[in-house]
C-alpha cells in the first residue's frame, strides 16, 4: 500500500475525521483549533467553517497552515498524520456540497447559506507516524 492510499484508508473510515488545523493569526501568533474534515482522491482536504470566524481571516492572511489527524484509537494499529499545507477559503458550490452532511443544518440553512464556507487544504507535505507499532513512520510530498 502507498502513503497516499494508506493516508485515504485511514482518513475514510468514517465519513468525516477530526483534525487540529493550525493557522498563524495576524499578530503572528499560532492558532489550533478542532475542525471535522472530509478527504477526495487528490488528497484535498475540505473543512466546513463560518465564513465570519477568525481562521477563515487568519487563513485569508497566511495561507500556510498545518494539520494533525488520524487514527483516534490508539488500542487499534493504525497511524496519524502531520501535514504541511496551504490553506484557501472557498464559497464554490463544488467544494460546499463536497463537505455538506445533514449534521451542519444545525449551523447553516443549507449548502446555498452565505455565511457558509469551505477551508480546502492542499498538502505540500505529509508525515506518517504508526500506532501501536506497524510500518516506520514515511513521508509523502505533492511532487509524488
Amino acid at each position: 500500500m502507498t502513503v497516499a492510499e494508506r493516508i485515504l484508508a485511514t482518513l475514510r473510515r468514517e465519513d468525516d475525521f477530526l483534525c487540529a488545523l493550525a493557522s498563524i493569526a495576524l499578530d503572528g501568533t499560532p492558532r489550533v483549533r478542532f475542525m471535522k474534515g472530509v478527504i477526495d482522491d487528490d488528497l484535498v482536504i475540505r473543512c466546513p467553517a463560518f465564513a465570519s470566524t477568525q481562521k477563515v481571516q487568519d487563513i485569508q492572511g497566511c495561507a500556510n497552515v498545518s494539520l494533525t489527524c488520524g487514527d483516534m484509537d490508539s488500542s487499534r494499529p493504525g497511524s496519524y498524520f502531520q501535514i504541511t499545507a496551504r490553506a484557501s477559503i472557498s464559497q464554490d458550490l463544488e467544494d460546499r456540497t463536497a463537505v455538506w452532511t445533514p449534521r451542519l443544518e444545525k449551523w447553516f440553512s443549507s449548502v446555498e447559506d452565505q455565511s457558509y464556507a469551505v477551508v480546502r487544504i492542499e498538502p505540500i507535505r505529509i508525515l506518517t507516524f504508526p500506532i501501536g507499532g506497524g510500518p516506520a513512520g514515511e513521508i509523502w510530498t505533492a511532487d509524488t
